[in-house]
C-alpha cells in the first residue's frame, strides 16, 4: 500500500515545481503500480494460487517484480535523478516499500485469510 500511495507523493522538486511519481517515471511508474497491486493481492491470499501457471504462484511472482522495481529505484535514486531536481519524501517511500514487498513476499508461510487448499503443503500444521 505504501508503494502505491508514494505515486502520489511529490518525489522531486524542480525550481520550486514538485513531480509525484507518476509525472517523474516514464514507463516505470506501471512497474511500481503493479507491484504495488500484487503485494497486496500476495497478503491477502497468501500467495498461493498459480499465476498463469499452476507452478508459479502468486508470492513468487511479487517477490521478482518487486526485487526488480527495489532496483530501478535504488538505481534512480542513486544515479539517474534529473540533475538539479531535489529528492523529496516520497521517492524514499517507494524505495521504502518496494524492498518491504520484495523481503514480504519470500516464502515465509504466511498466514492468509482464506482457508488452506486441499494437498496444500504450505498449510499451517
Amino acid at each position: 500500500m505504501l508503494l502505491l500511495a508514494s505515486l502520489f507523493l511529490p518525489w522531486a522538486d524542480y525550481a520550486g515545481v514538485s513531480q509525484n511519481g507518476w509525472e517523474l517515471s516514464v514507463a516505470s511508474d506501471v512497474l511500481y503500480a503493479v507491484v504495488a497491486v500484487l503485494g497486496l493481492v500476495t497478503a491477502f491470499t497468501g500467495g498461493r494460487y498459480g499465476f498463469f501457471r499452476p507452478d508459479v504462484s502468486t508470492d513468487g511472482a511479487t517477490d521478482i517484480l518487486a526485487v526488480a522495481a527495489s532496483l530501478v529505484l535504488g538505481w534512480l535514486v542513486l544515479f539517474d535523478f534529473p540533475a538539479g531536481a531535489g529528492r523529496e519524501a516520497g521517492i524514499y517511500l517507494a524505495l521504502i516499500g518496494a524492498v518491504m514487498i520484495a523481503s514480504g513476499a519470500g516464502d515465509f508461510r504466511v498466514k492468509s485469510v482464506f482457508p488452506a487448499l486441499p494437498g496444500d503443503d504450505r498449510a499451517p500444521r
